[in-house]
């Protein structure tokens, strides 16, 4: 028990501590997944890129994330190319410490926080035929966790407005919705016939190029387009526990709001909780 407290303390001074600032909480990511093969199962023939909570759309490193939009003629899936970037480039680097201990050096996957993890950087989803499947890849040791959920493809009951203003070269128009606990404001295009958008977001007359909600909390905004036929790639997810929506989101949340406290309780009390406020209120 002493060796794992002392591990999780080690975590923490490397990853940077419970002190550092971050709502979505100092989580380390895990490298293992880079080891496993993955394989194709589709191919992307549009790939749209869009800035994840950006504070400069200019530069890729304020981003939190850099996520991208994979349409085939079966499967749509949304996840990050800043990890998928990593896995194909990843080569474990061997490293000493200054009591002459050996171990890997920290793997970063690019953006504002390189090194931490976020559900919205390391899940994966998935679309295909009318169902939505979420695979939710945990941190560190708690891989374990791993998980994921498949349910109808959700839809938004959007309001759409006559406002209209170009954005990125596109002639958008506003639409507005409620869903799961958020407002939302978004902009479509129908000069791309795609009616899909970053993360859950779809249904509407063309391409979502930007979205955020009320609060400004969580906005994504579409960077590149390409239509680049690209290999849509999966991996082995059948050791992932098949868990509810709700279950996975109550999973993240405890993670989120204090991740040390799942690996050992005692060693998790001592640090302060992280405020954390999921997209997905409900």
């Amino acid at each position: 028990m002493k060796k794992r407290i002392i591990t999780i303390i080690l975590a923490l001074a490397v990853c940077g501590g419970a002190g550092a600032q971050w709502k979505q909480g100092d989580v380390p990511p895990s490298s293992r997944r880079a080891n496993i093969p993955p394989t194709e199962i589709d191919k992307a023939e549009v790939t749209v890129y869009y800035a994840f909570n950006a504070d400069d759309i200019k530069d890729e490193n304020t981003y939190i994330d850099l996520g991208w939009l994979q349409v085939g003629k079966q499967y749509t899936k949304y996840s990050s190319y800043f990890v998928a970037h990593s896995d194909s480039t990843y080569k474990p680097t061997l490293i000493k410490n200054s009591n002459g201990e050996s171990g890997y050096a920290n793997r970063a996957f690019g953006g504002k926080y390189p090194t931490r993890w976020s559900e919205y950087q390391f899940d994966e989803i998935f679309i295909k035929d009318g169902r939505l499947t979420e695979y939710a890849i945990m941190p560190m040791r708690l891989d374990r966790e791993c998980c994921y959920y498949a349910e109808p493809l959700p839809k938004q009951q959007w309001t759409l407005k006559d406002e209209q203003q170009v954005i990125h070269g596109y002639r958008c128009q506003k639409a507005t919705c409620h869903w799961r606990g958020r407002d939302y404001e978004a902009w479509f295009t129908t000069e791309i016939p795609i009616q899909r958008g970053p993360w859950k977001f779809g249904g509407l007359p063309g391409l979502i190029v930007k979205i955020s909600d009320a609060k400004k909390e969580y906005n994504f905004e579409l960077v590149k387009l390409e239509r680049t036929p690209r290999p849509i790639l999966q991996y082995n997810f059948s050791r992932f526990r098949k868990v509810s929506r709700k279950d996975m989101l109550k999973l993240q949340r405890k993670i989120n709001v204090n991740w040390v406290k799942l690996l050992s309780p005692e060693v998790g009390n001592q640090f302060p909780d992280h405020p954390y406020s999921p997209m997905e209120l409900e």
